[in-house]
Formats: C-alpha cells, sequence, structure tokens
C-alpha cells in the first residue's frame, strides 16, 4: 500500500498521531489551536493553485485499517501482491485545511506564511481507482471534516502529550 496523507484518530479516541516533532498539517494546526505551538507555519502562498498554497490528499486512518483487512483476505484469496494508492482521490489546499479546521474545532488556527521548503510540489493526489474497484475499498471516513474532528477529539481527550 502507498499511503497519502494519514490523518484523524481511532473513533473512540483510544489512540492518534503524535511525533516529535510533530510535522504534519493537522496535528500541527491542533498545536497552534491549542496554545502548544505559537502559530503553524504555512510554507509558500505562491504555488499555482487557486488560493497559493499547495494542495495534498488525505485519507482517515481507520479507512487504512479497512484497507489492510481488505488487503489480507486479497492476498489470502491467493490473488498474489500488487501495489495499491490509499488516498481519496481529491485534494485540498492549506488553506482548505484550515477552514476545516476551524469548522470542525470552533478554534481559529494562528498561522503565519513562511518561504516554501525545498522539493515541496504543488499538487501531490493519490489515484486511488485499483482499491476502489480491485479492493472493495471505501474511504468513507475520509472527509476533512471527520478526519479533523476525530483528531481534535483525541487531542482534547489527553491522549495527545504536550
Amino acid at each position: 500500500f502507498r499511503y497519502f496523507n494519514v490523518a484523524g484518530a481511532d473513533p473512540e479516541a483510544e489512540i492518534g498521531e503524535c511525533h516529535r516533532p510533530e510535522t504534519h498539517l493537522i496535528p500541527v494546526m491542533l498545536e497552534a489551536i491549542d496554545g502548544q505551538r505559537p502559530e503553524l507555519v504555512i510554507h509558500g502562498d505562491d504555488y499555482d493553485t487557486h488560493d497559493g498554497t499547495c494542495v495534498r490528499d488525505y485519507v482517515h486512518v481507520m479507512d487504512l485499517v479497512e484497507a489492510h483487512v481488505l488487503g489480507l483476505e486479497w492476498l489470502l484469496d491467493g490473488k498474489g501482491s500488487r501495489v495499491f494508492n490509499l488516498g481519496t482521490g481529491a485534494g485540498f489546499t492549506v488553506k482548505e485545511v484550515i477552514g476545516h479546521a476551524r469548522a470542525a474545532t470552533g478554534h481559529t488556527v494562528p498561522h503565519r506564511y513562511g518561504p516554501r521548503r525545498g522539493g515541496d510540489a504543488t499538487s501531490l493526489v493519490s489515484g486511488s481507482h485499483a482499491a476502489l474497484t480491485e479492493l472493495g475499498w471505501d474511504p468513507a471516513r475520509s472527509s476533512l471534516k471527520t478526519m479533523i474532528k476525530d483528531a481534535w477529539t483525541w487531542h482534547k481527550t489527553g491522549g495527545y502529550p504536550g
């Protein structure tokens, strides 16, 4: 499996995403909202997109769990190994993700613009057609609203070490 930007958390808030240092957009936004960092730095606002920020595809971690189960069933059925992309096939700009975070949490995301990072592509979006049609995979939880809401719930319930 090739994952795109994994986000969200267990809906029961028992497990979620945490890296030290944290570099992923959604957890960094939540840290900024919660005052664990002063702000989110948006790396570039001059990309060739409708709002100048880069585009990424996000997939809910629970949808990846479902994909793994389907992948194991695929292998147990003797269908052999192959590569599947796992994403939604839709992308969102950084500014759009910030807007969804505000709607999901009820809080403004403190942010500022910084320079582009070397190597960042304008747009990275998955082609997940094979996973959808051949595995029967359905990324049903992979709306930004659900991913951010689940990550925020986990973050606020203390699962996220400060």
